[in-house]
């Protein structure tokens, strides 16, 4: 296996391993999200484990050669998610600690459209660069991304009652 690979891979799944233990101590009343070194810690982290990503796939020592027309429908999933993630960002207007329910824009059809613009990141990137290997250690950011869609689903019921759970009746994923 590929060294830059190797170390690509591990930053990872380490990132998404800190990523998920910070949703679980969060969740706990462990940890206060409201601190902005943890901020910043938790930002870094994620900055690493998706500049991990972007390194990882074209190292992958499984490569599939697919045909142009796979490879860039691939690199058109990967757009359409990055597209997703930065408008739902520009929404948001943060990351973390969002005080506000947003229903407008990608949020009127969609309740996590960042979530689901990482999804189209981590196949999208995987299937332009033919990356079996990476598109599998994939699957595990994708299992995380479900998880902590889960935890901010409780957060924002607990959060916003009856009117989230109506907005939630009117919109996808």
């Amino acid at each position: 296996m590929k060294s830059g690979y190797f170390i690509a891979l591990c930053l990872y799944l380490i990132g998404l391993a800190i990523r998920t233990s910070y949703e679980m101590l969060k969740k706990a009343g462990k940890v206060n999200p409201q601190s902005v070194p943890l901020f910043i810690s938790i930002f870094t982290v994620m900055c690493i484990l998706w500049i991990s990503w972007f390194g990882m796939c074209p190292q992958d020592p499984l490569h599939l050669p697919l045909p142009d027309l796979v490879r860039w429908t691939g690199l058109g999933i990967f757009v359409v998610g990055l597209g997703l993630t930065i408008g739902a960002l520009i929404q948001l207007r943060g990351v973390e600690n969002i005080d506000h329910l947003v229903t407008t824009g990608s949020f009127a059809k969609l309740r996590h459209p960042m979530y689901l613009g990482f999804i189209l990141w981590i196949f999208g990137w995987a299937i332009y660069h033919g990356a079996v290997a990476s598109l599998i250690a994939g699957l595990a950011g994708i299992g995380n991304i479900i998880y902590w869609r889960h935890f901010e689903e409780k957060h924002l019921e607990r959060t916003y009652g009856e009117r989230y759970t109506a907005y939630r009746r009117q919109t996808w994923f």
